[in-house]
């Protein structure tokens, strides 16, 4: 179970979700720079900063897709606290913009309150520093 809280350090705001769809993707936040003397000497820098960047798909009911929609609407631009499915918390911001809902399986007849069948697919960046 994922859970995304926030603004930092005043928390106001849950969301759960389930676990993601494909595992998730984590990475370094690195840049590299070449530069060339006048002799036409290179040399290969590597900035590192801080943190890790991570990317998860989630598959989620309509229903879910709209509560995570109203969370990334309220607080996309506030720090955010997320607790992943393997128990580690990172403290960071969401990077994707814009953040895209695609809808893969119709409806089917609704069974009330909810619909019934509906999926939708989404991407999360998220860079942050891991909290132990």
């Amino acid at each position: 179970m994922f859970t995304f809280q926030a603004p930092y350090p005043s928390l106001q705001t849950t969301t759960i979700l389930p676990n993601p769809k494909f595992g998730d993707a984590e990475s370094l936040r690195v840049s590299i720079v070449m530069k060339r003397t006048i002799d036409g000497t290179r040399y290969t820098y590597i900035k590192r900063r801080g943190g890790k960047k991570l990317q998860w798909t989630f598959r989620l009911t309509r229903n879910k897709s709209l509560e995570l929609r109203a969370f990334i609407q309220s607080y996309f631009a506030s720090t955010t606290i997320v607790t992943d499915h393997n128990d580690r918390k990172w403290i960071g911001n969401f990077t994707n913009n814009p953040f895209e809902l695609s809808t893969d399986s119709r409806a089917a007849p609704a069974i009330a309150p909810m619909p019934r069948g509906e999926s939708v697919n989404i991407t999360l960046e998220f860079e942050g520093d891991e909290q132990l």
